[in-house]
């Protein structure tokens, strides 16, 4: 860089008051060359840097009278998509027929577009013999005229219209000085007004020689002026080197390693960070880390190519726009938005907590129409004699206002959406809703409303709802925002393909690996190489793409003029392989050794480390211990810091322990509060002394501790109802069939009754259908038919089973909507029962018969054995609730029965008969029962069978204990006492 601003200050001080004009490529350039201008404390007067468009523009605007505005890229690639698709549905298109057409064919096609334009070609005089074939050139030619045809309808210019406008009142312009860049990227049309404009005798700045790599041919315009050879020239004909580089390398486990070495490098060197530049090869790979671990340690950085917009909270809020979209409005993915604080609400609105809640026990799903529906009902059902009511109804209230509004805005779930109201509705939550709490946020939500407002007035067709949603990703996920030059008093971070005109001391070039680096050199499908040839020798050839990106780097290097390092990662984590250096590393260390022979054995010889040399973040003190050789224990200062942590491994080592503790489920409880027999207000049901009996441990994280896993309903293409609505379906299907029957005092019969419990079941499946929409039509018949063959087996039993049994009452209550629970009387006290039982049958010799319908499969029930370790008690407990809360007398209930009339199940019954053994031995399990309650000892299940479907699985972790340790633990003789009954 010396010697190229030292010509460029004798250029300005030889002509001082003349204007002078550097051509760059980009005005990043411009502010490179000119920082670099201004650090050797030069000045000058009237230096400006241009590209070649901001030439035309001001040709342009000079001889035209009006300002231009150029045809941006996003307006550009939509305006493709449009056009390609109705070339498409005309059936215009032969060779590209068989494509699908996206967004990243559409910015493909676009891309060829402007290739071709800015070579000089139109519809009229495009050279269809350059093609391979002609169904191509046909099809390129129709797009050609198309995409022409739209700017002039849009009243819409492209850079190939304001080069072509420019060039027809361009002259040479000897009043102005003009320097070029070297090694110009320019375009034919580009090249073609330079010609128009530059005097002869234009100056050319120099950048240092680079040996051993032949470029490919450039015209005079955009070729290199060689200047001065540096130490780093010679990286590939090291038999000329002059001079010691100061080159240095380095390989690191992985890239997160290779990022935080050079940051130890940079802190040890004591050098300010605007003394340093970190090059990268990939994008993708290392600004993310850079990003993550300057924000932790707080070290200012500036990144040329910008950082992804979903780094910021309104980018994220829009990927999780479109996850609710796609998921027809899933509760879920809208409580991902609301739990990762992408939304800001007002005053009035339910506490994130409280809304998760709401919108889970209103069990809404997905769909935009159940949200309005649940919250409109639940609204009507409140009770205004509930102390909460008011707060309540202001809750219900304010979550169906605010869902109406947002609902207004966004699209209906459908097959085909309408793209602009998917947009605007989005930048409508982006202006309302969206949270901002940093610059990089307001940047963002800044970027996202101008990307969307630019391709609203050409945004009015209906799609394909997946063609939106991928659209509406490729305009705005796409996007990067805070692009910067270096700054004073930042580190830099960019491409090494932005580094040509770097003046910074120290320089670092990160991914040498040759996944990376050189770059895939395929061929463009679109525009193969054989094409280009043909179409124009100033075209770029892709077969040339590898030794370009080689050369960019080696002149990079060589334009640096002090400390360069060279690293790269030899462990891909993602792929799971071994990474190897590409070949300018090995150059490299060939150059820095002197040892010309070198091969890549040597490489590998390099010192590396799996953990971090300095301690960045706490990520890297933890890996240090894992590293070290020696077992480190923690002190309990380090515990202390992390109180989590010591809570942690306190539980492990009880929980690893023989002895049974409270982290196991031993614990001191309220017994007034929790004791059902002392405490006069706790009801239980057969349902909690089952799942006591069943497992303890999982009663405690219920009960008493009132752990309660999270149920929702979620959209699931090819099932409707899950088990508990099926099953609540059947029963209601069931109950109001025999309470008509009830009224015409009949007994089912199938040949006289199955239309009627077909017709019941029909309307009943409708009103569900309105309430819970089915994912299609064929799932919703598939399980209304599995419904109805349901109805017919329980129709044909129960036309068999009234042979001999009366139902007299259905779904009877106790216990529950205010009605006096059930009392059980055990040695030791009264235990109060709530529950449903769903019918009540009596025998043709007066007992009673009491059926529990299970719509499931049989699994888990068998004829012989009453109540299986405890696990089945509800039979007996009913029987006994009914007796005393009917006061019927005892042995009333002569028997109970589960009874499955499913297709699975096929009407098979399995019966307990209640007498006097069974209940004797029912009330010893219960005595036994609410000794666990009070001992407070809640051990784990001793059958593993029992966590099959259990919803504790997470909180339980039983599979974490050593099989000989659990069961010392498991040492309950109350509940080995249960278990001995079968």
């Amino acid at each position: 860089m010396e010697s190229l601003v030292n010509e460029l200050n004798e250029i300005c001080m030889r002509d001082p008051f003349r204007e002078k004009i550097v051509i760059v490529d980009s005005h990043t350039i411009g502010e490179q060359i000119n920082e670099a201008f201004i650090k050797k404390d030069f000045q000058a007067v009237n230096l400006k840097y241009r590209t070649v468009l901001d030439l035309a523009k001001s040709i342009v605007e000079l001889n035209a009278g009006q300002p231009t505005e150029l045809l941006d890229q996003t307006v550009g690639v939509h305006i493709t998509y449009t056009l390609l698709k109705r070339l498409k549905e005309q059936g215009a298109l032969h060779y590209f027929s068989g494509m699908e057409i996206t967004p990243s064919f559409s910015h493909a096609i676009y891309s060829a577009i402007q290739t071709l334009r800015l070579t000089g070609y139109t519809k009229e005089n495009l050279n269809a013999n350059a093609f391979v074939a002609p169904d191509k050139a046909a099809d390129m030619a129709e797009i050609l005229a198309g995409y022409e045809e739209l700017l002039q309808a849009n009243t819409l210019i492209d850079r190939a219209d304001l080069l072509t406008q420019a060039m027809e009142y361009a002259l040479i312009d000897e009043k102005k000085l003009f320097i070029l860049q070297s090694n110009l990227q320019l375009s034919q049309l580009e090249e073609q007004l330079l010609e128009k404009i530059l005097p002869e005798n234009t100056a050319k700045l120099p950048l240092a020689l680079v040996f051993g790599i032949d470029l490919p041919e450039r015209t005079s315009l955009s070729s290199v002026r060689w200047g001065e050879p540096a130490p780093l020239s010679y990286l590939y004909q090291q038999d000329q080197v002059g001079g010691k580089p100061d080159l240095h390398i380095f390989t690191a486990k992985t890239e997160e390693l290779e990022v935080k070495q050079i940051l130890e490098q940079i802190k040890k060197s004591k050098s300010s960070l605007d003394e340093n530049v970190i090059y990268y090869t990939s994008a993708d790979s290392y600004v993310t880390l850079f990003y993550h671990l300057s924000q932790r340690i707080d070290i200012p950085v500036t990144y040329g190519e910008g950082l992804p917009i979903s780094f910021s909270r309104p980018g994220r809020l829009v990927s999780g726009l479109l996850e609710w979209i796609q998921s027809n409005y899933s509760v879920q993915a809208f409580l991902d938005l609301l739990n990762e604080g992408l939304l800001e609400l007002d005053d009035e609105a339910p506490s994130k907590t409280r809304m998760a809640r709401i919108l889970r026990d209103l069990q809404i799903g997905w769909s935009e129409e159940r949200y309005g529906a649940c919250l409109v009902a639940e609204i009507e059902n409140l009770n205004s004699e509930d102390p909460y009511y008011e707060t309540r109804l202001k809750e219900f209230s304010w979550l169906k206002q605010w869902f109406s509004s947002i609902f207004k805005k966004l699209p209906a779930f459908d097959l085909t959406i309408n793209y602009k109201k998917c947009l605007t509705g989005i930048a409508y939550i982006l202006k309302n809703f969206s949270k901002t709490s940093s610059g990089l946020d307001e940047i963002s939500k800044t970027a996202l409303l101008e990307g969307i407002e630019k391709i609203i007035p050409f945004a009015e067709e209906a799609l394909p709802k997946y063609d939106v949603i991928e659209k509406v990703k490729d305009l705005l996920l796409s996007l990067r925002v805070q692009q910067s030059r270096s700054k004073p008093g930042h580190l830099h971070v960019t491409s090494y393909k932005k580094g040509i005109y770097n003046n910074r001391k120290n320089v670092f070039f990160v991914g040498l690996d040759n996944k990376k680096f050189p770059g895939n050199a395929g061929e463009d499908p679109l525009l193969l190489d054989l094409e280009r040839r043909k179409l124009s020798s100033s075209l770029p050839l892709r077969s040339e793409k590898g030794q370009i990106n080689l050369y960019t780097l080696l002149q990079v290097m060589a334009q640096s003029a002090g400390t360069v390092t060279v690293s790269y990662c030899h462990f891909d984590i993602n792929d799971n392989r071994v990474m190897n250096p590409a070949f300018v590393v090995l150059q490299c260390y060939r150059l820095m050794t002197g040892d010309q022979t070198a091969d890549f054995k040597a490489l590998k010889l390099l010192p590396t480390s799996i953990i971090a040399g300095d301690i960045l973040d706490d990520k890297d003190y933890w890996n240090e211990k894992l590293a070290d050789n020696q077992p480190a224990k923690l002190t309990k200062g380090i515990l202390g810091h992390f109180a989590n942590l010591e809570h942690g491994v306190e539980a492990e080592i009880r929980r690893n322990s023989s002895g049974f503790s409270e982290f196991d489920g031993l614990v001191q409880i309220d017994t007034n509060e929790d004791d059902p027999l002392l405490n006069q207000k706790k009801k239980m049901s057969a349902g909690k002394l089952e799942t006591l009996a069943k497992c303890p441990y999982s009663y405690f994280l219920k009960e008493v501790l009132r752990v309660k896993p999270i149920e929702e309903i979620s959209f699931n293409a090819n099932k409707w109802l899950n088990p508990a609505l099926r099953g609540s379906l059947l029963h209601s299907i069931f109950e109001n069939f025999y309470k008509q029957l009830k009224k015409e005092n009949a007994k089912p019969s199938y040949a006289l009754h199955l239309d009627k419990l077909i017709a019941l079941a029909t309307s009943l499946v409708e009103q569900q259908k309105e309430v819970l929409p089915p994912p299609n039509e064929r799932i919703f018949l598939r399980e209304m038919n599995d419904i109805l063959e349901c109805c017919k087996i329980f129709l044909k039993e129960e036309e068999r089973h009234s042979e001999e049994y009366e139902a007299i009452d259905f779904e009877y209550s106790f216990g529950i909507g205010g009605k006096e629970p059930a009392v059980i009387k055990l040695p030791s006290g009264e235990l109060r029962i709530s529950g449903i039982i769903d019918r009540v049958d009596r025998s043709s010799d007066g007992t009673y018969h009491i059926i529990d319908y299970k719509t499931g499969s049989t699994y888990g029930y068998k004829k012989n054995g009453a109540f299986k370790g405890g696990r089945q008690l509800q039979h007996m407990i009913y029987a006994l609730a009914i007796e005393q809360h009917l006061q019927l007398g005892e042995g009333a209930v002569e028997e109970s029965s589960y009874y499955f009339p499913t297709v699975k199940g096929m009407a098979e019954r399995f019966t307990r008969k209640q007498d006097a053994t069974l209940r004797t031995n029912g009330l010893d399990i219960l005595e036994k029962l609410i000794d666990v309650i009070k001992h407070g000892h809640f051990e784990m299940t001793d059958d593993i069978e029992d966590c099959k479907y259990c919803e504790f699985k997470l909180v339980c972790r039983r599979h974490f204990y050593n099989q000989d340790t659990l069961e010392m633990k498991q040492s309950n003789q109350k509940l080995k006492g249960v278990r001995a009954y079968d």
